[in-house]
């Protein structure tokens, strides 16, 4: 494979890797009960900070990266438990109350966690080295990324949900119970993700297929969210 060929593949995987990522925020923003401006907002939030991310690249140190990253589990544990806890919730108060709380629990799938943060710094660095680019460049190249992505999949995922009548708050509270689930399964089931902090952040490798079975397995868990809330309202109508 020449250098050309490599450094598109990296490039390429890198910036799927950021589409999985706003995938996940757009599943948040497209079940709650937002308006498309507050998405937009929000998707601008991801733009500046990845922006950001952009300019640090080389001003933070990778020993500090590659200790969060030490860290990951925890994390990832932590989030797994809120996103479980919170999506209960919120199915709960809407199916017993009709009190509607995804304006507030969408964040644990859709607010810029440590761990997304991380990633998109990570994103930023090997981007940097696999282009010829300025590091503000890299970052506003990550963060339209981000920005599309957000945009796209949050309102491809309210027009469907509107579509099947699942539009509520229990597909949401199920979309996060499902990534809960899988937070807390992912450091289990994918190995390298417990080998990342001894791998130098260069040198990581990159697995299209594994990146677009990710894609998929979190595309998946929006419709199983937004399916399972559709079922339920046709065996239950007068809910």
């Amino acid at each position: 494979m020449t250098d050309a060929a490599t450094t598109s593949l990296i490039a390429s995987s890198v910036l799927i890797g950021v589409a999985i990522l706003a995938l996940k925020t757009g599943l948040g923003c497209g079940f709650a009960s937002l308006r498309r401006r507050e998405v937009v907002y929000l998707a601008t939030v991801y733009l500046v900070i990845s922006i950001i991310m952009g300019y640090l690249i080389g001003v933070i140190p990778l020993d500090l990266t590659q200790n969060i990253l030490a860290a990951g589990v925890t994390m990832h544990l932590v989030i797994a438990a809120g996103l479980i806890y919170f999506g209960i919730r919120t199915k709960r108060q809407w199916l017993s109350k009709r009190r509607d709380l995804s304006r507030k629990t969408f964040l644990w799938l859709s607010i810029p966690c440590p761990v997304c943060l991380t990633a998109t710094f990570l994103a930023c660095t090997v981007l940097a080295g696999a282009i010829d680019r300025s590091n503000i460049t890299i970052g506003l190249i990550v963060g339209l990324v981000f920005f599309a992505g957000i945009i796209i999949s949050s309102f491809t995922v309210s027009f469907l949900a509107k579509r099947s009548g699942s539009k509520d708050p229990s597909a949401l509270g199920t979309t996060m119970i499902l990534f809960g689930l899988f937070y807390m399964l992912s450091p289990l089931i994918i190995p390298a993700y417990m080998q990342a902090q001894t791998v130098p952040i260069p040198g990581i490798p990159v697995d299209i297929g594994e990146t677009l079975l990710s894609f998929a397995l979190m595309a998946a868990l929006g419709v199983i969210g937004f399916v399972g809330a559709k079922r339920r309202r046709d065996e239950n109508p007068e809910n």
